[in-house]
């Protein structure tokens, strides 16, 4: 094994089977969808073009290849530290690690978007050097599970959230109630730029949901009138150093 951190991608390349007609019986069984009232040429065109093996793998080595062009960022960013080297390789032979890589090759298969596909990758990636959000034993296979699950609003929504409390939280990594509520204005005026604040609320809802935004619980004894606090979570900041470019 040489010294790239990136060998257990690159190794994976050579495990994929050529296609050779792969998906033609799935292709086939499309067509019989033709009588049920459906547009069937356009029916049958999609569901083959995105079921027939071949496509599966494309999509497949395609995050392989963007893992892979991160990989390789990421070791210019490192250069000669052979002991960041040596932590980076540890960890992609990690079972945990391994579990991500076979959960974001599930997920690309599935996946018709190639931006939602470049995220996984960048996650995968990233991960192999945690962010200082990070928790020690971080299960990226589920992140990579739940942001396969998220819409380009959802990303765009907890990057606000992280614009509105992540400096707050790099200074009091304790976050009491009391340091969100007290600067909410920040969040204030973003819900005010927003064409429709229930829908961002609405999305605000969803990233709670996967645990990488929280409620936040204003103090009794609050009385002028305000908006909803919510922060995002120490998950969903990882989530967003991941993605960054």
């Amino acid at each position: 094994m040489s010294g790239r951190i990136d060998d257990p991608v690159e190794a994976s390349f050579g495990a994929w089977p050529k296609s050779g007609g792969l998906g033609k019986t799935l292709g086939e069984a499309a067509l019989s969808v033709t009588g049920i009232g459906f547009p069937p040429v356009a029916l049958a065109k999609i569901i083959y073009d995105h079921f027939q093996n071949v496509n599966r793998y494309n999509r497949i080595e395609y995050l392989l290849e963007a893992v892979r062009l991160g990989l390789k960022q990421l070791e210019t960013q490192v250069g000669a530290n052979g002991e960041k080297v040596k932590e980076m390789r540890a960890k992609m032979e990690t079972p945990q690690f391994q579990e991500a890589v076979i959960t974001a090759c599930e997920e690309a298969a599935r996946e018709i978007n190639t931006q939602r596909i470049e995220r996984l990758a960048a996650v995968l990636a990233n991960s192999v050097t945690p962010s200082r959000w990070s928790p020690a034993n971080e299960d990226v296979a589920t992140l990579i599970r739940d942001l396969a699950q998220l819409g380009n609003r959802d990303i765009q929504v907890l990057g606000k959230l992280g614009l509105a409390f992540g400096g707050l939280m790099q200074n009091d990594p304790k976050f009491p109630s009391r340091l969100f509520t007290d600067n909410n204005e920040s969040l204030d005026r973003i819900v005010r730029q927003e064409s429709d604040p229930d829908e961002f609320y609405s999305t605000c809802g969803r990233l709670m949901g996967f645990g990488l935004a929280v409620d936040v619980e204003w103090p009794r004894n609050y009385t002028p009138a305000h908006e909803r606090c919510i922060r995002p979570t120490r998950r969903g900041l990882a989530l967003l150093e991941y993605l960054k470019p």
